[in-house]
């Protein structure tokens, strides 16, 4: 018998406060735990085939399975993955025994603690568009019971709670105001169109959106870039012959005088700031160098966007490596060492993500500067 000392954040319950737990780890056969049916409806059927690989080379599950006790019976709350792949490994012959560590958590106590903990223990695991959108929408209808009455503002009280930016939150309320067949090329792996990108066309009413939809089908891929300017030309009435041109609506031509007299002295100084740098491009005689320097400026932001991209991909697929190897380690060291070394990676992928979200979300705050539920 083993003792587990474990550190449960608020997300992980219904409480404000951090919970550390003294919990006692027992053994058992692995079909005496019963699968939560909260976890199929949030996370479908499970893959166990990569998991069953490593419980058979370590002997057998290492970490133990979290239950809840309801009615008599012990209900996984975090370890169905790893009952499922026992369970198989034991019937084809490749383990000797089908029993598993666990511990009973008695401070789960709802029906909303039980859905809050599933998810809060999931945090690891590499998920999909629909099953993140799973996520948002059961915790943000909890959640919401608890800080309606709270001081500020909803949306960020909810997604401090969720542990998200409120931009990210936003996006996903919002993906139910678009059209079903944007929400189909959304989920479709073959769409040019991924969830991050369709939040350019948040804004566009139901027309609007099958006719930006039809334009995307034509083309083979699409920047971030060139929805903006997409979104632009529905809205605006502007002819997109070239999407990937930068588009800035004309002004309304006054007289100096005019003009002179609606500027303040700090606006007049910025005017002679842009025509004198006007004047210096103009000067340039060899049309390539002005393309190169119309092209760094109109992709710059897309680098930016695709860079911190391919920094997130990086990070979760090493911190998802790192969650694997704990099924497979005996030393106790060597486990905290690792949960160390993914607790600092979760904070870079945060950090990551604020600012991918500010990259996507500039040029569209104002717009999205409301509250919001889903």
């Amino acid at each position: 018998m083993a003792i587990k000392n474990i550190n449960m954040a608020k997300v992980f319950s219904s409480a404000n406060t951090k919970q550390s737990l003294r919990l006692v780890c027992d053994y058992i056969n692995a079909d005496e735990l019963e699968v939560n049916p909260e976890n199929e409806i949030i996370y479908g059927k499970l893959n166990i085939d990569d998991l069953k690989a490593e419980i058979i080379r370590s002997g057998g599950v290492k970490n133990p399975i979290e239950v809840i006790k309801k009615d008599e019976k012990l209900i996984i709350i975090s370890g169905h993955r790893r009952q499922l792949a026992t369970l198989k490994a034991f019937d084809e012959g490749k383990l000797s025994s089908k029993k598993v560590p666990y511990f009973i958590n008695d401070t789960i106590k709802s029906l909303d603690d039980e859905k809050m903990a599933i998810i809060g223990r999931n945090t690891q695991r590499e998920k999909d568009f629909k099953t993140r959108l799973n996520e948002i929408t059961i915790l943000t209808e909890i959640l919401s019971k608890e800080v309606q009455n709270e001081k500020g503002r909803f949306r960020k009280n909810i997604a401090d709670r969720i542990g998200i930016s409120e931009a990210e939150l936003q996006r996903y309320w919002d993906y139910k105001k678009f059209c079903p067949e944007i929400k189909e090329a959304i989920q479709d792996e073959n769409s040019t169109l991924t969830f991050s990108k369709a939040a350019e066309l948040r804004g566009l009413n139901e027309e609007e959106q099958h006719k930006a939809l039809e334009i995307i089908k034509q083309k083979n891929d699409i920047s971030t870039m060139e929805l903006r300017n997409l979104k632009k030309s529905i809205k605006e009435g502007y002819n997109a012959n070239d999407l990937a041109e930068d588009y800035t609506p004309k002004q309304k031509e006054t007289s100096k005088n005019e003009k002179d007299n609606k500027l303040t002295n700090q606006d007049i100084e910025k005017e002679k700031v842009v025509t004198k740098v006007q004047e210096n491009v103009d000067t340039i005689k060899n049309s390539e160098i002005k393309n190169d320097i119309n092209n760094i400026k109109n992709n710059n932001e897309d680098i930016e966007i695709n860079a911190i991209e391919t920094c997130l991909s990086i990070l979760n697929n090493k911190k998802n490596e790192l969650d694997k190897q704990l099924d497979t380690i005996n030393d106790d060291e060597q486990g905290l060492n690792i949960l160390a070394v993914m607790d600092y990676l979760n904070k870079l992928i945060v950090n990551c993500q604020k600012d991918l979200d500010i990259k996507i979300e500039r040029g569209y705050i104002h717009e999205n500067d409301r509250e919001g539920d889903i």
